[in-house]
């Protein structure tokens, strides 16, 4: 309905929804199924991924696994206060990533500068995530990919390639505020311990 040509999905620590949507996706769409991994460091994606990643590993481990597992690591949010993996980690696993998330539609517009900035200057190519966790905000962000034609497996290479960009727009500050909010009483709930 929203005109897309295709999603990745990526929930935290769990492929399940993404495995789903690719079963059932119509032929002419394309479904990259992937998962947020919490590692110790911060969150990352893995994109092209068919089973889950162990959580709590270090950023370097983590990249392992993706790669082992035939994924594309990912990283969004570079500078997240409790979820960003940050520059020092960045420099751990540069040259094993396939992008930086240049556009979260969840994050400051000068966070999203900031950070494509330094995509630019590292020459890592960039995607967008909406980083939503309700439909109605799904491609708020999103990854241009020059393809007339092509799949998964085309996308994903074009992204290893560093040839895409993020970009959208973003979410409304009442939805971000809620969604900070119900954030912070979960990390309470869970007793201080991050996603």
């Amino acid at each position: 309905k929203k005109g897309f040509q295709g999603v990745a999905i990526t929930d935290h620590n769990n492929i399940r929804g993404a495995i789903k949507a690719l079963k059932n996706a119509p032929k002419d769409f394309i479904v990259i199924p992937g998962v947020e991994i919490s590692t110790r460091d911060g969150h990352l994606l893995g994109l092209n991924l068919k089973n889950e990643i162990k959580k709590n590993l270090t950023v370097e481990e983590t990249v392992e696994e993706i790669l082992d597992n035939g994924g594309l690591p990912v990283v969004p949010h570079l500078f997240r206060k409790m979820s960003g993996i940050k520059i020092d980690n960045l420099g751990k696993i540069q040259k094993k990533i396939g992008a930086l998330e240049v556009f979260n539609a969840c994050s400051l517009p000068r966070t999203n500068i900031k950070i494509s900035e330094i995509a630019e200057k590292l020459k890592t190519g960039g995607t967008g995530g909406s980083d939503t966790h309700v439909p109605m905000y799904a491609g708020y962000g999103y990854t241009t990919v020059d393809l007339r034609d092509g799949d998964a497996e085309d996308v994903i290479s074009q992204i290893s390639k560093k040839k895409t960009w993020g970009e959208g727009m973003t979410m409304p500050l009442s939805y971000r505020s809620d969604r900070m909010v119900k954030s912070i009483k979960q990390y309470f709930k869970r007793g201080f311990k991050r996603v």
